[in-house]
């Protein structure tokens, strides 16, 4: 009930007021303690027979103090202190030790003197309560003012709806806490023992005093000295003159009139006394001010709770003591305040682990040196416990209902801890592949995932090493993959420099397979400065819809139709319309009865353009319907394409990029380099790849490997690597060149590259990057132009591969070459025969 929806909205509407009309809310506060605190009453009578309320025992109370009763309010005292110098040690929760000590103890402050104007409208003598002060510091809440300063001087720009924020939260549970309170101290109002009676009085006022003013003043104290602190409020020296600088203020108008009513307030209260019995004015001005000077009862009253006794002699011995404890050998430890429900969570240093554990008495794991180095790399920044997150710490958890109702009001799970969260998503109210939306927290929600699997599947220890710090999930989402639970790393090296088109490039490269990048850089060096050649044609990328009509007949119906220029004109209306890029070049129709292959065919800029192009041929059957509306569309793609399977028909008609590369390779380099001369390369190169791949029935791989080199490219650049397929469609041609015929001419025909230098993977920040390398990132000003030279590229290193591998071939070089560099350095032995946290790592020496 006090924390429903409307009630915390009504209650940060009162804080952004308070906030806002600083100024006017303090000025009338003190305006209202100015007049209570000036008010003197007379009536008939001496003063001990007007002793009244507390002040009905004024003239025998001092007597009634007894041994054993000034033990016990010792100890009352003493606990009163304790209790207080607990709260200020809690203080240390929320942030600064000492700035947000004063905060709290200001409020507190305010709060006491407010009380005591107060107390003094009721009581006359209201020294005769002189535990008063201990009293207040048994109901004082310290730590509420604290927070709300926390609240408030963490705002910055939106100080003032953090301010009302604050409020909402703390608001509705400060009113519940007084109400109890109050009610609960009430009850020893009632004892009939007239001490207590007094004594509770007094704390219940003073709970309700404290409970205002924590409403009112305070937060619009906060607030101006945030206003203070950031120098909203300060004007440019050389700022030009306006006529808006002669109107007046309205804030200061209305602080003044609110002073003037107050002033005013004060001269009436203090200059005519109320009798208690009718409340009517008697009295003259002069002989009422003389009265009002010489007995002002607030300063007695002061004078008489700080005169020294030995009861007090032991109170200050015990304040000293803990003062000094608390500021010269109290423990500092670092926390901070949730701002979702301002609790209070520590922050722990996750102790630094070492990267590599060299032998079998570490007990390691050698296999996770990654996930090693990413927590090495976490302890640099503070880890909040008891989670291993920065962005939520995992408080008490709440039930069930609650956290529910907290989701289905806010819609996201950012005030819920990961226990909270994990029951909702085990309960089946959290989807668990939308964590990371529901989180608002990519990483979060990815480490929430992998716990939630890993106890599921009972995978923790395998879970463990795979790896998820130090990545930006936020580029994944919606875009590269789904129900992330890590990443993998894979190793990124460069051939290099390949000249192509008389531009020098460092080729990245993604691979695992060892001896790869080294016989790439090897036909890099072989080719030169000479360099490499390149002819890129945009063919467009496809996608063939299945259709089928009632029969023959209507099929070639349709046929003919789209076979019409002007027909085919009003289809590619109607696919161009879908995309800015998208260009349709053709539609090739495939016929098998009464079914049709439609193969739209079209440009795609910069990116690879699978899904521009399967949104204008959806667009385009439509169109198509509207003419023929007895054709069933069976699939948006009917395998004529042909995506990621070997298919003839991109081998004849191409698809993405087709790219033709050349280059001489010289006698000299082929001697001193690959170890052979023309004639035995081009020998080796037509038993292999020509004959060799007939015989295979093989469709496009008339090469060496360049599925190698497009995949290590593919990985490298953010591309699709399982368009590998179609991608590494290759003819490799060699034959001896030159006056004596010892040079070596080499070409590579890849007709089918399928890339893109926009979208998918190329927005991951380490395929851009690789992008960035080769020049060719995002969309170039005419369109397809980077995509095109990154496909030239890609061909070039192919034929570098190509190269390197047949000189290996004919030299026998491979196994050898595969054994220095494809071989891990773990002792094989020790795999065998002992654990995989017990392997010993063979360290090189740098």
């Amino acid at each position: 009930m006090f924390k429903s929806p409307t009630n915390m909205k009504v209650w940060g509407a009162h804080g952004e007021f308070c906030a806002r009309h600083q100024w006017e809310v303090i000025v009338a506060t003190l305006a209202l303690l100015a007049c209570a605190a000036s008010v003197e009453r007379h009536g008939p009578g001496t003063r001990a027979e007007r002793c009244a309320g507390w002040a009905r025992a004024c003239p025998g109370l001092e007597a009634e103090y007894q041994a054993a009763d000034a033990v016990i309010m010792t100890f009352v005292r003493c606990a009163a202190l304790l209790y207080a110098y607990y709260q200020i040690s809690n203080l240390q929760k929320i942030a600064s030790k000492y700035l947000l000590i004063i905060a709290g103890v200001f409020s507190t402050f305010a709060s006491f003197i407010f009380t005591s104007a107060l107390a003094s409208l009721f009581w006359n003598e209201l020294a005769s309560i002189k535990d008063a002060p201990f009293l207040f510091l048994l109901v004082a809440d310290v730590a509420r003012g604290a927070r709300m300063a926390k609240a408030g001087w963490s705002a910055g720009k939106d100080q003032d709806k953090r301010v009302g924020k604050a409020l909402s939260l703390l608001g509705p549970t400060a009113t519940l806490d007084t109400l109890l309170a109050v009610l609960l101290v009430g009850v020893g109002s009632l004892s009939g023992v007239e001490r207590m009676e007094h004594m509770c009085t007094f704390a219940c006022l003073a709970l309700l005093v404290d409970y205002l003013v924590f409403v009112t003043f305070y937060p619009a104290c906060l607030s101006l000295v945030a206003d203070f602190a950031s120098g909203r409020k300060e004007i440019a020296p050389d700022s030009p003159f306006s006529e808006a600088d002669l109107k007046p203020n309205p804030v200061v108008q209305r602080v003044k009139m609110i002073m003037a009513a107050g002033l005013l307030c004060v001269h009436l209260t203090s200059r005519w006394p109320w009798t208690r019995e009718s409340g009517i004015i008697e009295g003259s001005f002069s002989d009422n001010f003389k009265s009002a000077a010489e007995d002002n009862m607030l300063f007695h009253s002061y004078v008489k709770w700080f005169s020294v006794s030995s009861d007090y002699i032991v109170i200050a011995t015990l304040l000293c003591a803990l003062i000094i404890k608390f500021v010269f050998f109290e423990e500092q430890k670092n926390w901070i305040i949730d701002m979702n429900d301002l609790t209070v969570k520590e922050v722990v240093p996750v102790e630094k682990q070492p990267l590599f554990s060299i032998g079998e008495e570490e007990k390691a794991d050698t296999g996770t040196q990654t996930e090693e180095m990413s927590e090495a790399n976490e302890s640099l920044f503070p880890s909040l416990s008891p989670s291993s997150s920065a962005s939520m710490l995992t408080a008490k958890k709440r039930p069930m209902a609650e956290c529910l109702e907290i989701y289905r009001s806010e819609g996201v799970c950012t005030s819920l801890s990961d226990d909270e969260v994990a029951m909702l998503v085990e309960q089946s109210h959290i989807p668990l592949h939308r964590l990371e939306t529901i989180l608002c927290d990519p990483l979060r929600g990815v480490r929430l995932r992998r716990r939630i699997i890993s106890s599921k599947f009972q995978t923790e220890e395998a879970v463990r090493h795979l790896p998820y710090l130090n990545y930006d999930y936020s580029k994944v989402l919606n875009a590269c993959c789904e129900n992330v639970i890590g990443y993998v790393g894979i190793p990124v090296g460069y051939a290099g420099p390949l000249y192509v088109d008389g531009q020098p490039y460092m080729i990245p490269m993604a691979t695992t397979e060892g001896a790869l990048v080294a016989s790439t850089n090897r036909g890099a060096k072989a080719i030169g400065t000479r360099g490499v050649t390149s002819v890129v044609e945009d063919i467009g990328m496809t996608r063939a819809p299945a259709v089928k009509l009632p029969n023959v007949v209507r099929a070639h119906e349709c046929r003919q139709w789209l076979d019409n220029k002007d027909n085919y004109n009003l289809v590619k209306e109607a696919f161009d319309a879908t995309s800015r890029f998208a260009r349709l070049q053709e539609v090739h129709v495939g016929v098998d009865g009464a079914t049709l292959y439609l193969r739209f065919r079209a440009t795609t800029g910069d990116a690879m353009g699978m899904n521009m192009v399967s949104k204008g041929a959806e667009n385009a059957l439509k169109l198509l319907k509207d003419y023929f509306p007895d054709m069933e569309v069976i699939s948006l793609s009917g395998n004529y394409c042909s995506d990621k399977k070997a298919a003839s028909i991109n081998w004849v008609k191409g698809r993405g990029k087709r790219v033709v590369c050349e280059t001489t390779i010289s006698a000299e380099s082929l001697r001193n380099i690959f170890k052979t001369d023309a004639r035995t390369m081009a020998r080796c190169n037509k038993i292999k790849n020509l004959s060799g791949s007939a015989l295979a029935g093989s469709i496009g791989g008339n090469n060496a490997h360049a599925a190698n080199m497009v995949t290590a490219l593919f990985i490298a650049t953010g591309q699709d690597p399982a368009q590998n397929v179609t991608s590494s469609n290759c003819s490799t041609s060699m034959e001896a060149c030159g006056e004596s015929g010892d040079d070596l001419y080499v070409t590579c025909t890849m007709p089918s590259l399928e890339v893109g230098t926009v979208g998918g993977g190329t927005v991951l920040t380490g395929q851009a990057a690789c992008l960035d390398i080769l020049g060719v990132r995002g969309a170039a000003e005419r369109p397809a132009e980077n995509s095109a030279r990154l496909a030239s590229l890609i061909c070039a290193t192919v034929l570098a591969g190509e190269l390197s591998l047949m000189a290996a071939l004919v030299n026998s070089d491979l196994v050898k070459s595969h054994m220095r560099h494809n071989r891990s350095n773990v002792n094989v032995q020790s795999v065998s025969s002992h654990k995989l946290s017990d392997v010993t790592l063979k360290v090189p020496h740098l």
